[in-house]
């Protein structure tokens, strides 16, 4: 008897995050050898194989479409019968029929579905990239505004640095000026102030 594999299994031999393999097996279940339903759901052995060559596609930054052709290049389409409906050759071959309408029925619905999920996640992608643009815009305005407070500052603290220096050297101009007329001055002049 084939031993048959969980999503946890896989996920330990390949490596791969189990909500990973989920979201893969969602996408591409067509080519997934499995059997049951819901979280008893098995997969077979060779479901291993087209996990990795899915991880290798998506590794690869194809879209869905190329690793579906990629898929259908090398492996066949997995249907599940159940041997239940089996009673007759004709009542299989109706039932057959309409089990392959309600399966492409379910296809259209959830390739319908999903590709709305698709547009609504790059909707809000696109919402939040505009929020961070308009975020980013704002605050290189306000970057520019205080590069222009800073160029006033500095001119300004030139100016003033400028005035100041001149005045400090025009007051050691009058100390030093005051010095030398004492110092020409004989002691009995100074001492009497003439």
């Amino acid at each position: 008897m084939v031993e048959l594999l969980s999503i946890k299994d896989i996920s330990q031999e390949l490596g791969i995050p189990q909500s990973t393999l989920r979201y893969y097996r969602d996408l591409f279940m067509d080519y997934l050898p499995a059997t049951g339903e819901g979280k008893k759901k098995r997969f077979y052995p060779e479901a291993i194989e087209v996990f990795q060559v899915i991880a290798k596609g998506m590794h690869q930054n194809k879209n869905a479409d190329d690793i579906n052709h990629d898929l259908s290049s090398r492996f066949t389409r997995f249907i599940e019968v159940n041997s239940e409906s089996q009673e007759s050759d004709a009542t299989y071959s109706q039932q057959e029929e309409a089990n392959q309408t309600q399966a492409l029925l379910t296809v259209s619905q959830v390739d319908g579905s999903a590709i709305m999920a698709v547009i609504a996640a790059q909707n809000q992608a696109l919402q939040q990239i505009a929020a961070t643009i308009t975020i980013v815009n704002e605050q290189q305005e306000e970057l520019h505004n205080l590069k222009q407070e800073v160029t006033k500052l500095e001119e300004r603290l030139e100016t003033e640095l400028t005035s100041h220096f001149q005045l400090v050297d025009n007051r050691l101009r009058q100390v030093m000026e005051v010095k030398e007329n004492n110092k020409s001055k004989s002691f009995w002049q100074r001492l009497l102030g003439v």
